[in-house]
């Protein structure tokens, strides 16, 4: 039997829905992300032959929506495009940015600005069918301000600089185990140092009732809000929405920041998914 499959690829992981002809949900299941800017075309290829493996056997993969993070750019989404078509040989592939899943799943044909806080942060000014502004995220070094990556590596600056309650960094240290070799071998020489840094969102959550860490939380969403939100033109008049992880945990924080500058948070939903369904079934 023939069918679609819908992949919302982030960083950390990413959730593939199976539909089938009627419209109907086979089949949902999660591997691990893939960010296509920074991962190789043969981990690319690994998680989608894992996919693939993991997939119902009685259904033909017909069509592939495949919507992920860093694919900005032609020559990325070739990149995804050919890892797809040696997965998936017959199928009809089309690649769009994690953004624009967003923006089909929280405003399916309205207007308005959409954001991602997940793993990474990024934002842009949907029309109803299509981007038509957007502020570059610019990654985890230069960028993703209010993201788990940013979170985390706030969080893991003030515990060894000693900026944090004496509390909440034994707490850390005790939990984690952590030596500062490690630490800078993890962030300056393993692979996905992003990934590493937003591992410590829910040391975060868990501790979120201590005032300093409310503080990192709420200074980063406002840093996130003026340096992104804040540059689309009519950001006070137009609905603003958010999707992902950091996004739907943190939801009350993100609203008090929003609340300062005037914004309209019509929605935080903690992933597209559900949204994009709708979007190719409808």
């Amino acid at each position: 039997m023939n069918s679609k499959l819908i992949a919302d690829a982030g960083s950390t992981n990413i959730e593939w829905t199976l539909i089938g002809a009627g419209g109907d949900v086979i089949q949902s299941l999660v591997t691990e992300g893939v960010n296509a800017l920074l991962s190789s075309k043969e981990d690319i290829e690994r998680v989608f032959k894992k996919a693939r493996g993991m997939l119902l056997s009685d259904f033909i993969v017909e069509e592939i929506h495949y919507y992920g993070a860093g694919c900005a750019t032609h020559c990325i989404c070739d990149k995804v495009m050919s890892s797809l078509l040696s997965v998936w040989k017959d199928a009809s592939c089309v690649i769009k940015s994690d953004l624009l899943a967003a923006a089909r799943s929280l405003l399916f044909d309205k207007k308005g600005i959409v954001c991602i806080l997940g793993t990474g942060s990024n934002s842009c000014l949907y029309d109803g069918k299509d981007i038509v502004a957007q502020i570059p995220s610019l990654g985890y070094v230069l960028g993703d301000e209010g993201s788990g990556a940013a979170l985390g590596k706030r969080l893991i600056g003030d515990i060894y600089k000693k900026q944090l309650p004496d509390d909440i960094c034994q707490k850390f240290m005790d939990e984690y185990n952590l030596t500062l070799a490690d630490l800078l071998d993890k962030v300056y020489r393993e692979q996905f140092p992003n990934r590493f840094m937003a591992s410590f969102v829910p040391f975060i959550y868990r501790n979120i009732s201590d005032i300093s860490i409310h503080a990192i939380v709420l200074n980063e969403f406002t840093s996130f809000l003026k340096r992104n939100v804040a540059m689309y033109v009519d950001a006070r008049s137009l609905e603003i929405c958010f999707t992902g992880s950091v996004a739907f945990y943190f939801e009350n924080i993100l609203r008090e920041a929003s609340s300062h500058f005037g914004y309209n948070v019509t929605d935080v939903t903690q992933n597209p998914m559900e949204g994009l369904i709708r979007y190719h079934t409808l």
